[in-house]
């Protein structure tokens, strides 16, 4: 069954117009630039990547290295959504498609691949999409294009600390054909405002529980994974990756999932609407948009 990502057409006018938007601001955040380059001077450490799941991790990895170092810098004006759009632009215009994997230009490639993989839907320019679908059965290896086809599986389960202050929300994920299955570990704090603190994925639902334990601590040391079957439950996980919400004690591994976790909570939410579960929304398009 075809991801979300295939009915990306549909959306692209939409896309075209918020990137516009974002086009308009005059200028950007001093960090920017630098953090740009740095991307772009490591991004050959992704070709190292044997499988989807490395891919998307290397990418988040490369990422979150700078979000963390603007995080330290205490810079006021990250703009973390308008920072990836700029990335994305700057990876587009410096790589082309690469002949062989001796090209010189493959690490752009794969990074334009890890980028597509961990985007929430209206993140990435057009031109970019665009340009994978072209080259769609001609890419070495042969699973890169499956690296951006993450779906949800539909199996959901929930863990609570004793106090209550703490919810893991774990979903069962694959690529198409049901490869590489795995789970995504979202770590909520139910304190107001509900907050993401981090975000992961393991091989199987055992690890997931057994490091959101080790986490917690003591309070979470005799919870349980019970299976969610009422969405509603869910209802407040879209709004957990608000991307204006930056207080400046994020975790590295919150900074590594920045958009990774937005991105999998939409396609949990798309897999769910597909059997017909009544879901929460997702947040309307103007909260991905630069302030």
């Amino acid at each position: 069954m075809p991801s979300s990502r295939g009915r990306k057409s549909k959306r692209r006018a939409k896309i075209a117009a918020a990137h516009h938007r974002r086009e308009r601001v005059a200028g950007g955040p001093s960090w920017f630039d630098e953090s740009i380059r740095q991307v772009l001077g490591h991004r050959r450490s992704l070709i190292f990547a044997k499988r989807p799941r490395e891919l998307e991790q290397a990418t988040c990895e490369l990422l979150g290295e700078q979000l963390h170092s603007a995080v330290q810098a205490r810079d006021f004006h990250l703009h973390f959504d308008r920072w990836f759009g700029e990335l994305a632009a700057a990876v587009l215009s410096s790589t082309k498609v690469p002949a062989s994997q001796d090209d010189s230009d493959q690490s752009g490639w794969w990074l334009l691949h890890g980028l597509l993989a961990i985007a929430p839907t209206d993140f990435l320019i057009p031109a970019i999409q665009d340009l994978l679908d072209a080259t769609t059965g001609h890419c070495d290896p042969p699973w890169l294009p499956l690296s951006c086809r993450v779906q949800a599986t539909g199996e959901i389960w929930q863990l609570t600390n004793r106090d209550e202050t703490r919810i893991a929300i774990i979903a069962g994920y694959e690529y198409p054909g049901g490869a590489d299955q795995h789970v995504y570990l979202f770590d909520v704090e139910t304190c107001s405002p509900t907050e993401l603190l981090g975000a992961d994925v393991f091989g199987t639902l055992d690890q997931a529980v057994r490091a959101w334990r080790a986490t917690v601590g003591e309070t979470a040391s005799d919870s349980h994974p019970t299976a969610v079957t009422d969405s509603q439950a869910l209802a407040f996980l879209p709004y957990c990756c608000d991307f204006a919400q930056v207080s400046g004690l994020e975790s590295r591994n919150r900074l590594d999932n920045w958009f990774r976790a937005a991105r999998r909570v939409e396609e949990l939410m798309v897999t769910l609407r597909r059997r017909g579960t009544p879901v929460p929304p997702i947040p309307i398009p103007e909260l991905t948009e630069c302030r």
